[in-house]
């Protein structure tokens, strides 16, 4: 789209950049893309896991709020386990 960007740190402004790719800021399209990308990588850092919390009727091993993630387990093994799979989950796909 030919556009470009400046990095501007207190008075100093750096060259013009070219934008590669990205959705525009204020775009309707981005919280879906993202709401499309957390799901399919929380799904996949926690398909594996066995042992849950149960709260009432619902399990539960992560909680998830706007960017935010909660990671619960029954045992400190289980929660490394989520937190491991969750950083590699994450490195692979960005």
């Amino acid at each position: 789209m030919g556009q470009s960007a400046y990095v501007r740190v207190n008075d100093w402004i750096s060259e013009a950049c070219q934008i590669g790719r990205g959705v525009r800021q204020g775009c309707s399209l981005s919280p879906l893309l993202y709401i499309i990308y957390d799901d399919a990588m929380t799904k996949e850092a926690t398909e594996n896991v066995q042992e849950i919390i149960s709260v009432g009727d619902a399990t539960v091993s992560l909680n998830r709020y706007a960017d935010d993630k909660a990671v619960v387990a029954s045992s400190q093994r289980v929660l490394q386990y989520l937190m491991d799979s969750i950083n590699k989950v994450s490195k692979n796909t960005i």
